[in-house]
């Protein structure tokens, strides 16, 4: 690819991004749903079809768009990074890089991250593990639904421009 190539999928993989970010922080939260964890889903997509190294980046570029609408601090920019880079080691050698390798990774994430939370405000007596539960579950079958568009988005960025991860 060329140099020109790899700017127009980064620009295009930038826009998915943005578009999921004004989704994710202005429009869901006008619904009576769990709001799902859109950036994260993307860091995964972009690991499962591009590869390790393009995952990590587009992890940490999820990150930095998360911290700046002010939903996250600079931990998830990290997180969000790894996050991208396992998935993207996981798509180039132990899954396959399609829906089901991308649908995988994220149930794993989606139920990781949601027991941490859950967890998380258990430990701290914020409310009894019978009230918390339904509220995890929710969240996490509302974000696994969005997994699906998501990995369409991403991968519409992934076939028109090319894969980076093979140069």
């Amino acid at each position: 690819m060329t140099r020109r190539d790899i700017t127009v999928k980064i620009l295009a993989y930038g826009i998915t991004l943005l578009l999921l970010a004004v989704v994710n922080y202005d429009v869901l939260p006008l619904t009576p749903l769990p709001i799902p964890l859109l950036m994260p889903l993307c860091a995964v997509a972009g690991g499962c079809l591009e590869g390790a190294r393009f995952g990590a980046g587009l992890g940490a570029a999820a990150g930095l768009f998360q911290t700046a609408l002010g939903h996250g601090g600079w931990g998830d920019v990290a997180l969000l990074c790894i996050v991208g880079w396992l998935c993207g080691l996981l798509g180039q050698y132990v899954l396959r890089q399609d829906l089901w390798g991308h649908i995988i990774c994220c149930v794993v994430l989606v139920g990781l991250w949601e027991a941490i939370q859950l967890l998380t405000l258990w430990g701290e007596g914020a409310a009894p593990l019978r009230a918390l539960l339904p509220l995890a579950g929710g969240e996490a079958l509302c974000t696994l639904v969005w997994a699906f568009p998501i990995y369409g988005l991403n991968r519409f960025c992934c076939i028109h421009y090319g894969r980076i991860y093979h140069e």
